[in-house]
């Protein structure tokens, strides 16, 4: 079970890496909308998340004789999960103090625009002090990482639990 998890979190991981690299390189040719960035960034957290559907259909399928249970299937995504969560978390860390640190000022002047549109006066200004204060907080690199293993951990916990549902199966039973 230990190669199994190793293997498809160092794939996980990888894929992580691979589409990170890919993303920054096609935002930086064609610099897309703000939403449309948001998106693309959803697509770089959920798509290497997909190995651990893999992983536990490979655990049932090659390993355990065509049958797995909830818990069992939710152990193996779940020790699965690890490896992308921190891979993710050093690779954004890394990018937003290091090859971008302007990173997130550049994402609030897009909100900040945003919230100058729809609220009042009084609660923009509220809101705006709220904005440079995340951004304060999360020039610091470990909330940065903490921040990141909690978003890309959660999504992790929920691919596990959908991929544990979807692959429970019981043992064929044999008649004698």
């Amino acid at each position: 079970m230990k190669k199994i998890i190793l293997r498809y979190g160092a794939y996980a991981a990888l894929f992580e890496l691979i589409i990170f690299v890919l993303i920054w390189l096609i935002i930086g040719l064609f610099n897309p909308s703000h939403t449309v960035q948001a998106y693309v960034g959803w697509v770089n957290l959920l798509c290497p998340l997909l190995f651990i559907y893999f992983g536990v259909r490979y655990y049932r399928d090659r390993v355990n004789d065509g049958s797995i249970t909830f818990i069992q299937g939710l152990k193996i995504g779940l020790l699965i999960v690890i490896l992308p969560t921190v891979a993710f978390a050093i690779i954004e860390t890394v990018y937003v103090l290091y090859i971008d640190p302007k990173f997130y000022e550049n994402v609030a002047v897009y909100d900040i625009e945003q919230y100058r549109k729809i609220l009042p006066p009084a609660e923009f200004a509220v809101k705006l002090k709220e904005i440079r204060q995340q951004i304060e907080a999360e020039k610091n690199p470990f909330y940065n990482f903490a921040g990141m293993i909690l978003t890309v951990g959660s999504l992790g916990i929920i691919v596990t639990v959908i991929s544990a549902v979807l692959l429970k199966k019981k043992a064929k039973q044999v008649i004698v």
